[in-house]
């Protein structure tokens, strides 16, 4: 399995925890090939922080709530490498290249006052993306197909297979989310 393909799912983890984070989305261009590994630029929603009533600005970055939500989308990318890892048997999780990720990681904990160690976090990571298994795969399969993608085509991505996925629920199932 080539780095491109690793970076793919991990890219992907980092997409799917965001669109489904409380506080946080894609906002720059996804690229499988920036330091041999990927790279996906997520930041604070303002559409989601206002939602939720909190301060459209840097300053929701010392939420602990915010924080924790960050640490999820942060720690999402090596954890769905380790997912594929599972699953695939020619696929490797490499933890060197969540290395930026677990620095970001631990330097905002430390900023909103919580812990710096992110186990739990990534087993909510964990929890996420392997109810999403299918999106995951699917987006790491498209993101392989394409190397480079616009945030807006990633978001379009998501939405689609999200939607196609609730249509595909029998009458008597209640969709994942609302029950």
């Amino acid at each position: 399995m080539s780095i491109k393909q690793e970076a793919a799912f991990h890219e992907a983890g980092h997409a799917v925890a965001a669109f489904r984070s409380r506080f946080h989305n894609i906002v720059g261009t996804i690229s499988l090939e920036q330091y041999g590994a990927g790279e996906i630029f997520v930041s604070l929603s303002k559409r989601k922080l206002r939602a939720a009533g909190l301060p459209v600005d840097e300053s929701s970055e010392a939420i602990k709530e915010v924080a924790v939500d960050l640490a999820v989308v942060l720690c999402a990318g090596l954890v769905a490498e380790r997912l594929a890892a599972e699953r695939i048997v020619t696929l490797r999780a490499n933890p060197a290249c969540a290395e930026p990720d677990h620095t970001l990681l631990r330097n905002q904990l430390s900023k909103a006052g919580l812990s710096r160690h992110f186990d739990r976090h990534e087993e909510t990571a964990r929890n996420l993306l392997s109810l999403e298994w299918p999106l995951l795969n699917s987006l790491a399969s498209y993101l392989y197909s394409k190397v480079t993608v616009e945030p807006t085509d990633v978001i379009a991505f998501l939405e689609q297979a999200s939607n196609a996925a609730l249509t595909q629920v029998a009458p008597h199932e209640t969709p994942p989310g609302e029950g």
